[in-house]
């Protein structure tokens, strides 16, 4: 239903004037993004350097193995095998530290795991591959050559810089730290500290784990709720009509000159936020700060976005019910949005096996979220302000901008299919930084939200589904940097 104060006049057809802006807009915009030469999602650090390959899944399998084995499961004929899971880790760190683009983090962790299985030659090769495509870390990778290498150790060199060993993951650096005092021949105090580390991998393995029995049993709901619509739709005799489309007072230019704003504003942030980190550098501001320049940033970029959509729809009362936020029947609302995400945990699982079929990402990457900042966080108030910002700003923002406006926009001149991917192939356009099974985790994210959109006429049931998908990585990502 249209709000009474809509008039349902078309459209007046878009000047040339406001076409050339667009398209200058739109090649400008290139040209920066040329100029910036990094990606531009706000979520990304490849602001300041360039994206590394991440390791959290092979992190993620390695530690649990440790808490495995801690627990008695060590054996490879076992159902529930440390053994497997931790070869399945080095395989994968090995896929990121040997391939054609091979990653810093992956090399030196590698390095680390060779030279406590005896393999010191190639553990020295790693390392100093490590050094040469991360040199800002040169100090951390000299180090960690010196602690794992057939040679002397150096007591007075090694607790000079033992303070290093901070600048890995919080459950790395406990790890390395435990070595290097067994290395210098204080074994009691290297005794105590493995043995705290390992019960500190069991409590991630049980966080983990509780996290995965959630996400099983969406993904379980999500089945059962596909099941029920195809025979549903296969066992009605009669089809059902085809849904008119929307009557809202904006067309494709209007979409097309709201996304080009919103890249704009992003690719522009982005080099105001390098070009601080060039002039102050990385400890002109702490980590906490850091985190609300970030969130500042992406405020900005969203909300001058929506400025835009608003001023085009016009200032008028009804302007919020044409982006879809209604609030009646506010609990049916949840209720599909809580059935939306149990059904795209599902679809994910067959969208996992598909990509894995084609030859593409081996484990399926987190995909969105400032997931490079979160596994940097060092404090609780950092992980908390990304909390607020990615599992509740976020989804508000986006939503009104990519279910309320972008889809509506679409729908208009075409059927529920091709609006649903087209809006979420601009909606995983956004996150660039993605790798390309990140990008198809977030087309299908996109397709899920836009048909809750499509069934409910509103955005609140598109944002719970989205805040639930960026909460759960988000605590996955939080144990991981924390525990």
């Amino acid at each position: 239903m249209l709000p009474a104060q809509f008039d349902p006049t078309p459209p007046r057809r878009a000047s040339s004037r406001r076409l050339a802006f667009i398209f200058i807009l739109a090649v400008f915009t290139g040209i920066l993004m040329g100029l910036l030469g990094r990606p531009y999602d706000l979520a990304s650090r490849g602001w300041f350097q360039p994206s590394s390959q991440a390791t959290i899944p092979a992190d993620i399998m390695y530690r649990i193995s440790i808490a495995l084995a801690a627990q008695g499961y060590g054996e490879p004929s076992q159902f529930l095998s440390a053994h497997q899971l931790k070869q399945t880790a080095l395989a994968l760190y090995e896929q990121d530290a040997l391939g054609r683009q091979p990653s810093a983090q992956a090399s030196y962790r590698l390095a680390i795991f060779y030279a406590k299985s005896g393999y010191s030659d190639h553990a020295q090769e790693l390392f100093r591959q490590a050094l040469e495509l991360d040199e800002a870390n040169t100090d951390l990778y000299l180090l960690l050559s010196h602690l794992y290498a057939d040679e002397p150790a150096d007591e007075t060199s090694f607790l000079a810089n033992v303070s290093l060993l901070d600048k890995q993951g919080r459950w790395l650096a406990g790890l390395t730290r435990a070595d290097l005092y067994e290395r210098i021949g204080r074994t009691d105090y290297a005794a105590q500290l493995h043995a705290d580390w390992q019960q500190q991998q069991v409590i991630f393995a049980s966080i983990i784990g509780g996290l995965l029995a959630f996400y099983l049993m969406m993904g379980f709901l999500g089945v059962v709720i596909l099941l029920v619509l195809i025979i549903s739709w296969l066992t009605s005799e009669a089809r059902p009509k085809r849904r008119p489309a929307p009557e809202v007072p904006w067309h494709l230019v209007d979409v097309t000159e709201a996304v080009v704003a919103l890249v704009f504003l992003m690719v522009c942030l982005s080099m105001a936020a390098a070009g601080l980190h060039s002039i102050f550098g990385t400890g002109a501001y702490s980590e906490t700060v850091g985190a609300l320049l970030v969130a500042a940033a992406y405020i900005l970029t969203v909300v001058g976005t929506l400025g835009l959509i608003i001023y085009r729809i016009g200032l008028t009362r009804s302007y919020w019910q044409l982006l879809g936020v209604r609030l009646r029947n506010i609990p049916g609302q949840i209720g599909q949005g809580i059935a939306g995400y149990a059904v795209f945990v599902g679809l994910l699982a067959a969208v996992l096996v598909a990509i894995r079929m084609l030859g593409f990402d081996g484990v399926m990457p987190l995909a969105q979220g400032p997931t490079e900042l979160l596994t940097e966080a060092r404090n609780p108030a950092t992980l908390a302000i990304y909390f607020v910002l990615v599992a509740l700003i976020a989804p508000v923002l986006e939503e009104l901008i990519f279910r309320g406006f972008v889809y509506p926009g679409l729908r208009r001149i075409m059927p529920v299919a091709p609006a649903a991917l087209g809006s979420a192939l601009i909606f995983a356009a956004v996150h660039i930084t993605a790798p390309v099974g990140g990008l198809a985790v977030i087309v299908l994210v996109g397709i899920v939200l836009a048909c809750l959109y499509e069934r409910t006429h509103s955005i609140l049931s598109s944002i719970v589904a989205h805040s639930m998908y960026n909460s759960f990585v988000f605590a996955l990502l939080a144990a991981y940097t924390l525990v």
